[in-house]
């Protein structure tokens, strides 16, 4: 039976009775279905519990992101792939939808939480889970963390800078399901749109994406991020720990700079030039810190049929089964996330590892076990956002590999 309690962090003064709270709540087996709370939760960020009881070095603490804020959609369910597990599900704070400014009282703007709020949520709920549910005698425990849709971009921000292999307690994997790792893909100028002129950059503005709820997500743009140099934050974008994205930040999010600049001198103003930035690769992790890329497993829906092998169904050519693909889609961004990741263990963590392990050669598929990839089927025509049958499965069967592999260490 899935057994849950509610409880929001308070202020850093605050927090040895919270800590009080939460091992009472362990040691009383979170029977409540009431929601319990130890501070003003429109102020902080409230964390709902389930299966608490169950937490040991036996079994891991899994960090669930939801697909939207709290905010958003109401009472949210846990996957049910969730429900055997120890789970803090944290109800983030983000705004999706924004209404007409005209129409908006002054206070209500100060209600509104935009970004890094959404960030600095997930990391002080992280933060205080860690804290008051580490195991006893600073013995070992793991995190796991999964999320989905918005959530998944900061479960993999959260996964890629909590992940020390040397602390007794912290994250060690993470598992996401449709996510935006990197949201500058949806910028015209981007190179997954193959927008190589001016006219490239306006023909990719009409272009559609490969699956509808990117759309959605394409539409709302301004009301999650407020200004274009947000998307380039590597916290919401967290592919850029990886790579320069290798564009400019333009002025809007719907026309790319160079588009501006044609504009500009149709007006007859003086356009700003500057040297469009060439992608480069970064050094993630950083060498002198204790990160490691996490086990990770990333999902995503089959895009929908493209335009370009449409015209002939029945006998396809050569040339057209080839054609590239440069619509933007779930699959694009668990790719590129899924290459940065490999790439980083393979040029960053081995290379390093062959001064001193002698056997590193025997860890050549490392990058391919560790990131995995999967295509869980086509998306599903309805407004719920939640995994398919075949994706939990998936999951449900990560989790318990990586469970008995922590157990047999």
């Amino acid at each position: 039976m899935l057994q849950r309690a509610k409880i929001s962090p308070s202020d850093p003064q605050d927090r040895p009775r919270t800590v009080r709270l939460w091992r009472l709540c362990r040691n009383r087996v979170c029977t409540s279905t009431t929601p319990q709370t130890t501070a003003n939760t429109a102020l902080t960020p409230a964390s709902s519990l389930y299966n608490i009881d169950e937490f040991s070095p036996s079994k891991f603490l899994v960090i669930h992101l939801p697909p939207l804020p709290e905010s958003a959609n109401g009472v949210k369910q846990l996957p049910e792939f969730l429900h055997g597990w120890p789970v803090a599900s944290i109800n983030y704070r983000w705004t999706t939808e924004r209404l007409n400014a005209a129409s908006q009282e002054d206070d209500e703007f100060l209600n509104t939480a935009d970004w890094p709020v959404p960030m600095h949520d997930v990391a002080f709920a992280y933060q205080w889970i860690a804290e008051a549910l580490m195991p006893p005698d600073n013995g070992r425990g793991s995190i796991y963390v999964y999320g989905s849709h918005l959530g998944a971009g900061l479960a993999m921000s959260l996964s890629l800078t909590e992940s020390h292999p040397h602390k007794p307690f912290c994250v060690r994997g993470v598992a996401t399901y449709n996510g935006i790792y990197n949201w500058t893909m949806f910028l015209p100028g981007h190179k997954v749109l193959g927008a190589k002129s001016v006219r490239d950059a306006m023909r990719a503005m009409r272009r559609a994406n490969g699956n509808v709820r990117l759309d959605s997500l394409h539409q709302k743009l301004v009301s999650l991020f407020q200004e274009p140099a947000n998307l380039f934050d590597p916290f919401a974008s967290p592919s850029l720990f990886f790579h320069n994205p290798g564009l400019p930040i333009p002025e809007s999010f719907y026309a790319s700079a160079e588009f501006a600049g044609v504009v500009s001198a149709m007006k007859g103003e003086k356009a700003e030039t500057s040297a469009t930035p060439r992608r480069s690769y970064l050094v993630f992790p950083p060498r002198t810190s204790t990160l490691k890329i996490p086990e990770t497993m990333l999902l995503h829906d089959t895009p929908s049929p493209s335009p370009l092998h449409q015209h002939s169904p029945e006998t396809k050519t050569k040339a057209s089964s080839k054609a590239h693909d440069t619509r933007h889609t779930f699959m694009a961004q668990a790719d590129e996330m899924a290459s940065l990741m490999r790439r980083s263990i393979a040029r960053v963590e081995l290379k390093e590892r062959a001064r001193w392990d002698e056997d590193v050669q025997f860890l050549a598929e490392e990058p391919e076990r560790r990131i995995n990839v999967v295509e869980v089927g086509q998306e599903q025509d309805r407004e719920e956002l939640g995994l398919n049958d075949a994706g939990q499965r998936v999951v449900s069967d990560w989790l318990g590999k990586l469970n008995t592999i922590r157990r047999c260490l």
